[in-house]
């Protein structure tokens, strides 16, 4: 089951201003979006997953089934201005052939932007999605 256009909206008018949360049921998982202070006046809406937020399902090389609600970092180990002066230096050829400039690092964040970011996610990478509300009066 996916989320209505009005559940949607809903969901991010919740998640719209600080400390605004939202709880959803995504493929058994009870995911909790809270709209959280990150830096400074900045915020951030958090995923916590069955209420909880461990480090390890930041590493890729862990494999862990909840790694799929949290957002995908890839940074690549050396900047394009690195690569450019490096070329330089040292040759096109040669820089295209060293993996180092070519190798990029992936983990998994928490955080998201907004409200619509995190739930176009969340509905993209989950078979059923449902709030939670809906779910607990169906459950009984």
């Amino acid at each position: 089951m996916t989320l209505s256009k009005e559940q949607k909206d809903k969901v991010i008018e919740d998640l719209s201003y600080p400390h605004g949360i939202s709880k959803l049921v995504c493929d058994g998982y009870q995911i909790t979006l809270s709209v959280e202070c990150f830096k400074g006046m900045r915020y951030r809406v958090m995923t916590y997953i069955n209420g909880k937020y461990k480090g390890l399902w930041c590493d890729p090389k862990n494999e862990c089934p909840e790694s799929i609600f949290m957002r995908k970092q890839v940074t690549k180990l050396c900047s394009p201005s690195h690569k450019k002066e490096m070329e330089k230096v040292m040759g096109k050829r040669y820089i295209a052939k060293d993996p180092f400039f070519s190798k990029t690092f992936t983990w998994y964040l928490p955080d998201f932007a907004s409200g619509k970011t995190a739930i176009s996610h969340l509905c993209k990478v989950s078979k059923s999605i449902q709030v939670m509300d809906e779910y607990a009066e169906m459950s009984n």
